[in-house]
């Protein structure tokens, strides 16, 4: 798979029992895969996601305790931690990990550490790509949410199971619909199978793009994204019903007998 930031190639060794994969090799350092624009849309980007994270998390009260502390490992704007706070809540025995866990060289012991850290019957919530989706399986090496190198593994549902029971935790629930990320991976993901430049619509809205890129290729890009975003969100809907969404939102209870 190529890096669409440094056009550097990767492949992913995959276990063929448990779907999960590894992004070989592991670079040294990860400096140079991280533009100065990684994941830092423009205006109009930033407030769509903003309003589907605070929605996710308006969604989450619910299934939480009332009182307690939360942690966000990795929580880049704030915004759930923020959400959670602008509703009134108090903070919970929580973790938090959304899109964190893919991006760490070595999650078993990131899972473990986690656990050290929360209270019996506390809570994890994790958000990850799912690698045995249909979006995954329809696109193979052009799948959007590999994002080589900057993705070191790749989980599927068993085996997200498998680590984190592993490292203390029983996961209680896990759901697929991701508005923010699997309609758009449809769509980018086509693009990409199509031969137009690889992430043009994620270097679009990151103002990522090079000032090189043919005009009219981009224009092309933008008009297809509308019908493709019309299929795309008919795709994530039956995914979703199928349990074979893009993204998985994870949660797990920490166990009340020590891991291992």
């Amino acid at each position: 798979m190529r890096d669409y930031v440094t056009g550097e190639h990767f492949q992913i060794l995959q276990c063929a029992r448990c779907g999960f994969g590894l992004t070989d090799p592991v670079p040294l350092s990860m400096d140079r895969y991280y533009p100065p624009r990684y994941r830092r849309f423009n205006a109009l980007a930033a407030f769509v996601l903003r309003r589907l994270y605070l929605r996710r998390v308006d969604g989450w009260h619910t299934r939480l305790p009332r009182a307690g502390r939360a942690l966000e490992l990795g929580s880049g704007t704030g915004w759930m931690l923020r959400a959670l706070r602008i509703r009134d809540q108090p903070l919970l025995d929580l973790v938090i990990m959304f899109h964190v866990l893919e991006h760490l060289p070595d999650p078993q012991a990131a899972l473990e550490a986690v656990a050290r850290r929360v209270k019996p019957g506390g809570t994890l919530i994790l958000g990850i790509p799912n690698i045995a989706s249909w979006q995954s399986r329809f696109a193979g090496r052009s799948w959007m949410h590999l994002e080589v190198p900057r993705h070191l593994c790749h989980f599927s549902p068993e085996s997200i199971e498998r680590a984190l029971g592993a490292s203390g935790f029983r996961m209680t629930r896990i759901d697929f619909q991701s508005f923010e990320h699997d309609p758009f991976g449809w769509v980018q993901s086509t693009l990409d199978r199509l031969g137009f430049e690889q992430s043009l619509l994620v270097k679009l809205l990151a103002r990522m793009q090079d000032r090189r890129s043919d005009v009219l290729t981009t224009l092309v890009a933008a008009l297809l994204a509308i019908p493709l975003g019309v299929i795309g969100l008919v795709l994530a809907l039956g995914s979703w019903r199928a349990g074979a969404g893009a993204v998985m939102e994870v949660w797990a209870t920490r166990d009340e007998r020590p891991s291992g």
